[in-house]
């Protein structure tokens, strides 16, 4: 059905454009948000790669080896709440679905493309569970893949914001 003047969501097509900008110091900003997210490399076995997975408990000790090391310069850095983390979603894209600059190992910026990401937010019906997102189609999840806290993870730190 054509929306064309009916002032519905289709047709105002309302919202900020998303812009980033890609940091030579291992991070990227989102103009709108203002945070800065850490961007992850190709490898494993090390900070900052993309293919590393940690428990919950294990990715906040993660960010905070990120502070200790004063990374880019700031120890401010933390694990996203559930609306940061679903923030750098591109719904224009999928496999992963987030815009070019976290998706640009060449440069430095890989995201996995099947992968669950850990959020800080708690599932409030069920402690013993965090929110994650499934960065493949950009789906909010908390346990629709079976695993609890305990279970392994991809992480991506943040710190910033309006």
């Amino acid at each position: 059905m054509n929306c064309a003047g009916t002032g519905q969501d289709g047709d105002v097509r309302a919202g900020a454009t998303l812009s980033y900008t890609s940091n030579n110091d291992g991070t990227i900003t989102d103009n709108n948000t203002k945070l800065v997210w850490e961007k992850k490399t190709n490898c494993s076995g090390g900070t900052h790669c993309v293919n590393d997975v940690y428990t919950w408990d294990a990715a906040f000790a993660y960010v905070a080896a990120l502070n200790a090391a004063n990374f880019a310069g700031h120890n401010d850095w933390r694990l996203p709440n559930i609306k940061e983390l679903q923030s750098i979603i591109n719904y224009q894209y999928i496999g992963p679905a987030v815009s070019p600059e976290f998706n640009d190992c060449g440069n430095g910026s890989c995201t996995v493309f099947d992968g669950f990401y850990w959020s800080s937010s708690t599932f409030a019906l069920d402690p013993a569970f965090a929110w994650k997102v499934f960065f493949h189609d950009g789906s909010v999840v908390v346990r629709i893949d079976g695993l609890d806290k305990t279970g392994a993870r991809y992480v991506r730190a943040v710190r910033g914001g309006l």
